[in-house]
C-alpha cells in the first residue's frame, strides 16, 4: 500500500466516525431545577398514652419439686403425666415393706420402755416412804429416783422413734404438695430411690395466676424518672400499671395484669432492671416459660411535641425534619425523636410548637431548596 492510499483510507474512516455522532435534539438538555411543590405540616402538642414495650417470659406462680423423703423402691406412679392434680392427691407409692417392719420394731421398743418406766415408778413408790421412815437407805432412794427418771426419758425417746416410724411409713405415699399441672416422672417404676437431693420424682406447677417477667434498661428508667419529675409524664392516679400481653400468634389477651414486683437492683451483666407482673390464667392459655410481648400502660405524656411519622427523615447525623423558612426555602433541623404513636412520632427536642415542616416531596428536597408550600 502506497502513501496516498493510506491517506485516503484514513480520511474515509474519519468521516465515518464523525458521521456516527447524532446532533443533540432541542430540549434534550436537563432542565434547571425549580421550586418543589411541598405540602406543609405543623409541629403540634398533645397528650398521648406512654406505653412501655418489652419481651417477657411467663413463670409459674408456684413451682414445687417433689422429692422422696424415704428410701425404697418406687412401686407405683398414680397420676397421668402432664395432667392437672389436686393438693394431697397421690402421685407415687414407695415400697413400704421395710418401713412397716421398722414401725413394728418401734412399737415394741416403745412398749418395753413404757413397761420399764412403769416398773421404775412402782419401785420409787415403795422406796420413798421407807426412806422417810429410815427403813431404806438414802442410796436406795437415789437409785430409785434415777431409775425412774432414766426410764421416763427412755420412754419419751421410744415414743419419738415410734412417731418418726409412723411418719416415715406415711412418706411412702407421695402426694401433691399443691394443686397444679404435674411434670413427667423423673424416675422409672422399680427404681430404688434415695431420700433427699437425689430423690427428685417430679415437679408440680401452679399456673393460675401466672407471673410474667420482663426487663427495662437503666437508661429507660432514668429517662422516665426525669420526665415524671419535669411534669412531662404522669403516672397512674391509683399507682397501678396495667400489663397487656400479646401471644406469639398476635392474640391479645383480654385479661390484664398488674406489676407486683420491681427488682431493687440493676443486673450488672445486662444493665437491666427486672419487673414482674401477675395475671389471671384461669383458662390456662399461658404456660410457664412462654415468650410474650408485654405492654405496660398507665402513664401519659402531657403537652408532648409531635409530628407525622412521614415527616421524619434519617441522615448521616441522625433524625431530622425539613423546616420551612419565611422565604419559602427548607432547612434540615436535627431532632431527638421519642415514641412512635400511631401515625405520629413524639419529638423530645429540636423544634417548637407551631413550626412548619415539609410533609411530602421529601426525596426532592435538599438544604436551601426553594419550595411552593401548600397547607394540608
Amino acid at each position: 500500500m502506497n502513501h496516498f492510499t493510506t491517506i485516503a483510507l484514513s480520511s474515509v474512516l474519519l468521516l465515518a466516525l464523525t458521521g456516527c455522532e447524532r446532533p443533540k435534539a432541542a430540549g434534550m438538555e436537563k432542565p434547571p431545577e425549580g421550586p418543589v411543590p411541598v405540602t406543609t405540616a405543623q409541629v403540634k402538642t398533645g397528650d398521648f398514652p406512654a406505653i412501655l414495650e418489652a419481651t417477657g417470659q411467663t413463670q409459674a406462680f408456684y413451682t414445687v419439686q417433689v422429692y422422696a423423703r424415704v428410701n425404697g423402691y418406687l412401686q407405683k406412679r398414680a397420676y397421668v403425666e402432664g395432667a392437672q392434680v389436686r393438693k394431697g392427691q397421690t402421685l407415687f407409692t414407695i415400697d413400704p415393706s421395710d418401713l412397716k417392719n421398722a414401725l413394728e420394731s418401734a412399737k415394741a421398743s416403745y412398749e418395753l420402755a413404757i413397761a420399764n418406766h412403769t416398773n421404775a415408778k412402782a419401785v420409787l413408790t415403795r422406796v420413798k416412804p421407807l426412806a422417810e421412815a429410815n427403813a431404806a437407805s438414802r442410796q436406795e432412794l437415789d437409785t430409785a429416783i434415777a431409775n425412774e427418771r432414766n426410764t421416763a426419758a427412755a420412754a419419751m425417746g421410744a415414743k419419738a422413734s415410734l412417731e418418726q416410724a409412723k411418719l416415715n411409713l406415711s412418706y411412702t405415699t407421695v402426694t401433691a404438695p399443691i394443686s397444679g399441672f404435674v411434670d413427667k416422672s423423673k424416675i422409672d417404676i422399680g427404681t430404688y430411690v434415695a431420700a433427699g437431693a437425689n430423690g427428685l420424682l417430679t415437679t408440680v406447677y401452679q399456673n393460675d395466676p401466672m407471673y410474667v417477667n420482663f426487663t427495662f434498661s437503666e437508661n429507660q428508667k432514668i429517662a422516665r424518672q426525669n420526665a415524671i419529675a419535669s411534669g412531662k409524664l404522669t403516672t397512674p392516679k391509683n399507682g397501678k400499671y396495667e400489663v397487656e400481653l400479646t401471644l406469639s400468634d398476635g392474640t391479645v389477651l383480654a385479661r390484664k395484669g398488674e406489676i407486683n414486683f420491681i427488682a431493687p437492683f440493676i443486673d450488672s451483666t445486662t444493665g437491666n432492671i427486672t419487673y414482674r407482673a401477675l395475671i389471671d390464667n384461669s383458662d390456662h392459655k399461658l404456660l410457664p416459660g412462654q415468650f410474650v410481648h408485654v405492654k405496660v400502660k398507665g402513664m401519659e405524656w402531657k403537652n408532648a411535641l409531635y409530628v407525622p411519622q412521614k415527616t421524619l427523615l434519617t441522615g448521616e447525623k441522625g433524625k431530622f425534619v425539613y423546616a420551612i423558612e419565611a422565604n419559602n426555602t427548607v432547612t434540615p433541623k436535627p431532632v431527638v425523636a421519642g415514641e412512635w404513636i400511631g401515625e405520629n412520632v413524639l419529638i423530645q427536642s429540636g423544634v417548637t410548637a407551631g413550626d412548619k415542616i415539609a410533609a411530602d416531596g421529601l426525596p426532592k428536597l435538599k438544604p436551601g431548596a426553594e419550595i411552593i408550600p401548600s397547607a394540608q
